[in-house]
């Protein structure tokens, strides 16, 4: 029987307001990823543990998971470090099911939250078996070793994303001067060093010993914005034992501009076919097809019509992707993040303490300091820190209320959210110095250490009290020419270190990282269904249709959906 026009469009009606009924409660829900910290330590053997941090925002509902999808490589799950950490201050356990081309993550036992959470993810891969890292030769005809992978890529925008490399190389300390890290034989394509901001440092292993670790960080991530780090080597830097495959030689007139490194087929899934997304449906249960079947129809209906842009759409993603059996890597340019001479001003004097590697203890001081010296605090005891709050006047810049929001109500330090005070000073401090002259910082902040300390002894002000951060200026120089002051105060005993191992230490979720310890690219492909259903059911149906939509239609290799 022939059907019109008039009687699908309102079949379809009637079900999608069904639908929409159905699915009402859960449209309250908003879960937005704020970040996604990424650690990958790489071991000789050429096979790599890799841990995700992420930090998630919910309001309007409970989030009890999300899916994960898009690595190159199908994970071996380190479940005793998978874990949730909620806003009530618990550490909750994960339950990871695979749903073939992708892994569910939900909060074991059915569990859900609303606020702030962190989502603990730890794996391991055979980045050499996922061809990954391999060798190479450049224009030169210098052998090379490749590191080519990037992060799993979300369906929604991020505020930051970092990833650490922790590479199975010595280096001498957890902080290296500006010539060892000029020193490292790196080379990197130029979209690397354009998109992200670079430093390099060392990672203390479960062995005592620091092994050389590359930091990449973004802000502002779009949704499904990538971040494919390739890196090049000398062949022997990394004492790699693994069998590495071998690429075809680079080439001088194939600039990173004009052609971008195909991965081997083992990095990428090809899109399905609009044949396997139907038999994908006929394995699902008969309410999964009630619920998503009105939403195929409507796909269908306009596939005819959306297909000459479907069409355009296609062609530009085949230009741009990076599934494909020729892999040629291209030419290689030598990265830069350090300016010489260049000098990070304008530094709160807590970001001068954590730059000069000042314990965390004598920078609490320091901010004490600045807050008695205005008649907001009063110390009631050093050894356990206690505090006394005189005034209830609005804080006067950021790190002076969050440090004070560390403190509960009869003035104990809240080590939660003290350590949360210390890591978004750390953070900062990061993204201010990435590209500076650390030791041109280092001896401007002296020569301002010395000021104040003049400052602090003198009868009366030579500087305007209205300068900035004048007040804790003058409590670092106090400190700083008092060594004795303040010498028992003491933090919770997590917090009672130095920046460095404070970086590398469980309260700090942004270096929970070691070789071995207890430490993590695919381009998004859209099928023709997800454009067709995604144009057609967005502006009317948003909330109530995401889910299904993405769950039935939505092919790109991305993680997120949160539920």
């Amino acid at each position: 029987m022939k059907v019109s026009p008039f009687h699908l469009v309102a079949t379809t009606a009637v079900a999608l307001c069904v639908h929409l009924a159905l699915t009402a409660p859960a449209a309250a829900l908003s879960a937005h990823l704020i970040s996604d910290e990424t650690t990958v330590v790489l071991r000789p053997d050429g096979k790599a543990t890799v841990t995700y941090r992420l930090e998630w925002q919910v309001r309007g509902g409970e989030m009890h998971g999300f899916y994960f999808q898009g690595e190159a490589f199908k994970p071996i799950w380190d479940m005793a470090r998978c874990w949730a950490d909620l806003p009530d201050g618990t550490r909750h356990a994960l339950s990871i099911a695979d749903l073939g081309n992708k892994f569910d993550v939900v909060l074991a036992g059915g569990k859900g939250f609303g606020g702030k959470g962190y989502f603990n993810l730890t794996y391991g891969g055979d980045f050499a078996g996922a061809g990954l890292i391999g060798r190479t030769t450049a224009s030169d005809e210098k052998k090379l070793v490749f590191f080519d992978w990037g992060p799993v890529q979300w369906d929604q925008s991020l505020k930051y994303r970092a990833v650490r490399l922790v590479f199975p190389v010595k280096v001498r300390a957890a902080t290296l001067t500006g010539d060892e890290k000029a020193a490292i034989p790196v080379q990197t394509e130029k979209d690397v060093n354009a998109e992200n901001k670079i430093d390099w440092y060392g990672s203390k292993g479960d062995d005592g010993a620091f092994y050389l670790t590359g930091l990449f960080h973004q802000t502002e991530v779009p949704t499904r914005g990538p971040q494919r780090l390739r890196l090049y080597f000398p062949a022997a830097y990394l004492g790699l034992t693994a069998e590495l495959s071998e690429s075809a030689p680079a080439t001088a007139s194939e600039p990173a501009t004009q052609a971008e490194p195909r991965p081997t087929p083992a990095q990428a899934e090809p899109a399905p076919t609009p044949e396997q997304v139907v038999f994908s449906f006929r394995t699902r249960p008969l309410a999964a097809c009630a619920v998503f079947l009105p939403i195929i129809f409507v796909c269908l209906a306009l596939y005819t019509r959306k297909l000459a842009a479907f069409r355009k759409k296609k062609a530009l993603l085949a230009g741009i992707s990076w599934a494909g059996d020729a892999w040629s890597p291209p030419r290689i340019l030598v990265g830069s993040y350090q300016v010489p001479g260049k000098v990070a001003e304008g530094l709160h004097p807590v970001e001068v303490a954590l730059l000069m590697e000042l314990s965390l203890p004598r920078v609490a001081a320091i901010m004490l300091e600045g807050l008695k010296r205005q008649g907001l605090v009063e110390l009631v005891s050093e050894s356990p820190l206690q505090i006394r709050i005189l005034a209830a006047r609005k804080a006067e810049n950021e790190y002076q209320e969050a440090f004070l929001a560390g403190f509960d109500s009869d003035g104990r330090v809240l080590s939660g959210l003290m350590a949360d005070f210390f890591e978004s000073a750390i953070k900062k401090l990061q993204e201010k110095v990435w590209d500076c002259d650390l030791e041109a910082t280092k001896a401007f902040y002296r020569k301002k250490i010395q000021e104040a300390e003049a400052e602090a002894e003198a009868s009366s002000p030579h500087l305007a009290v209205t300068a900035p951060y004048y007040h804790y200026w003058v409590g670092y120089g106090y400190l700083s020419s008092h060594a004795d002051t303040c010498t028992t105060l003491t933090l919770p005993r997590e917090l009672n270190t130095g920046y460095a191992e404070f970086m590398r230490s469980a309260a700090c979720f942004s270096g929970c990282f070691s070789p071995g310890g207890t430490v993590g690219m695919v381009d998004a492909c859209y099928s023709a269904c997800h454009n067709a259903c995604h144009d057609a059911c967005h502006s009317a149906c948003h909330s109530a249709c995401h889910s299904a939509c993405h769950s039935a239609c939505h092919s790109a290799c991305v993680s997120g959906d949160a539920h």
